[in-house]
């Protein structure tokens, strides 16, 4: 029996599609990338010419439309995730979204409404829990060969990048209209997802959010407490404008 070919439709074109995920996409099994889609066409146009693609759109509804497409990706900023992932889910085509799914809670679950209302499922892009390394974290966790885990720290601080420094163009990773926040939401999604699949949902938590920097209108650094669902308590502090002296990524 063959396997069915996932025919991919890029709604996207930038970074993230180009060095980070995109590559991965012609390379797995059954999976292929078979149209592109930027709001400048000419960006599309190139994108597609570069990396050997058949074709490209400058409408997404046309995309999405693409008979032979039959699964998106959406990788554009967060403020159009959900339009994006409704209109593939509408169309009955998976999505798959880049973190984090959206820019407010009420926008993720009207994505997962609709996804249970068409029977199209919809994923996002929290590859982590997959990766070896973090895999054999959670089964050291399950085993108990760390002992019992009481108590979750994350901490996490790293310098302006030379961009943020820009007033004129800032990056839409600090413009909260179209990130949904500052640096937090690219950034520490990850992380939760991590703690979430290791374990179990955060059911309860506060936080207080600040700017420290002053380069930008948006949160710069953040502290929160968490409670996940079996009862392990947890905190975690991030600093996006810290010294380098500073710097740090870690989760104990």
């Amino acid at each position: 029996m063959s396997e069915k070919m996932i025919k991919w439709g890029f709604i996207g074109c930038g970074e993230v599609t180009k060095t980070k995920s995109g590559p991965a996409f012609q390379k797995v099994e059954h999976s292929e990338v078979v149209a592109v889609m930027s709001r400048d066409g000419a960006k599309a146009k190139a994108y597609a010419k570069e990396r050997g693609i058949r074709k490209w759109y400058d409408d997404a509804q046309e995309l999405i439309d693409d008979p032979e497409v039959n699964a998106i990706y959406i990788a554009t900023p967060p403020s159009s995730h959900a339009t994006y992932a409704i209109m593939a889910m509408k169309a009955g085509k998976p999505a798959y979204i880049e973190k984090p799914m959206a820019v407010t809670y009420e926008e993720c679950t009207r994505i997962n409404r609709i996804s249970k209302e068409t029977g199209v499922p919809c994923f996002v892009a929290y590859y982590r829990r997959y990766l070896p390394y973090f895999q054999k974290v959670k089964e050291m966790v399950e085993n108990g060969s760390i002992g019992n885990v009481i108590n979750v720290q994350v901490r996490f601080a790293q310098p302006p990048r030379d961009l943020d420094y820009n007033r004129e163009n800032l990056p839409w990773r600090v413009q909260a209209d179209i990130a949904g926040g500052g640096y937090f939401y690219d950034l520490a999604p990850h992380q939760i997802d991590l703690l979430q699949d290791m374990f179990g949902c955060i059911l309860e938590a506060s936080g207080y959010k600040s700017n420290r920097g002053g380069l930008y209108p948006a949160e710069d650094t953040l502290s929160a407490c968490f409670q996940f669902d079996n009862g392990l308590v947890g905190s975690g502090s991030w600093c996006f404008v810290a010294h380098d002296s500073a710097r740090e990524d870690r989760i104990e």
